[in-house]
């Protein structure tokens, strides 16, 4: 059977120093709490990206993952994932560690301790198609060196950062040795599904309860309404250039935050 994978990012109420582009993959605790209970309710089990990579066959499952490495993965996710009795991956950009508000490394090693996953979510978070083949290869090779010497222990699987996905990272990620490469398109991933190209499903602080659930059942059509939405940002992107795209995109969320 085909798994949902989902993407979360920060958990938290505090959107004070938040950028406002990065505003809409900030979740509130309680929401994600109750996202957490609702799949308990649905019988629905929670894999890592390795476990799903380790199993032909899959039951109705999902697979939680985290980008960027924030602090609140520590503080406010881990301890309600444990509450449920529920599994993660989180991926770590490599070069940002401790730094500001993302965690540091006796956080990022508790998380593993607690039976997460972790992974690589590059080196920089720079977007991969900005990068010529050999500092992508960098970014691969060197994020993945710097937190496997932090854990004492082998990280295989990486995510795509900024939703900007290059196609030459399937190939680079496979190369290099990592198990599976996560990223942003939105879409259920079949039980024969490519490890280099797992889709995702962002959860973002517009996303209600209601449209939640109709995720959890593995709905069509709200998959197919989300896909749609995403291919025409995708669409705005390729048109434009990643540079300007980010660009025009920061000036928007700015002028709705100054509001």
């Amino acid at each position: 059977m085909p798994t949902l994978f989902l993407m979360y990012h920060d958990i938290s109420d505090d959107l004070g120093l938040v950028e406002p582009a990065h505003q809409p993959y900030v979740l509130a605790p309680n929401v994600f709490r109750r996202q957490a209970g609702s799949l308990a309710r649905f019988n629905l089990k929670a894999l890592t990206v390795s476990e799903w990579c380790s199993s032909p066959n899959h039951t109705r499952a999902v697979a939680l993952t985290f980008d960027d490495g924030h602090v609140s993965n520590y503080e406010t996710a881990l301890p309600i994932l444990s509450e449920y009795g529920l599994k993660a991956t989180f991926f770590i950009t490599a070069g940002s560690i401790g730094i500001g508000d993302t965690m540091n490394w006796p956080q990022i090693r508790a998380l593993y301790t607690a039976g997460m996953e972790i992974g690589s979510h590059t080196l920089t978070h720079r977007p991969p198609s900005t990068l010529d083949d050999k500092d992508l290869r960098y970014e691969l090779c060197e994020s993945r060196r710097i937190l496997e010497d932090g854990l004492g222990a082998p990280v295989k699987s990486i995510s795509s950062p900024t939703g900007f996905f290059d196609k030459r990272m399937c190939q680079v990620a496979r190369e290099v040795g990592y198990s599976a490469l996560c990223i942003g398109r939105v879409g259920l991933v079949p039980d024969a599904g490519d490890p280099y190209a797992l889709n995702r499903v962002a959860v973002k602080r517009a996303l209600t309860h209601e449209r939640f659930k109709k995720l959890l059942s593995f709905d069509p059509l709200t998959l197919l309404a989300m896909r749609s939405q995403q291919q025409l940002r995708d669409l705005a992107r390729d048109t434009m250039g990643v540079k300007r795209y980010l660009k025009i995109r920061r000036v928007i969320f700015d002028a709705i935050s100054a509001r």
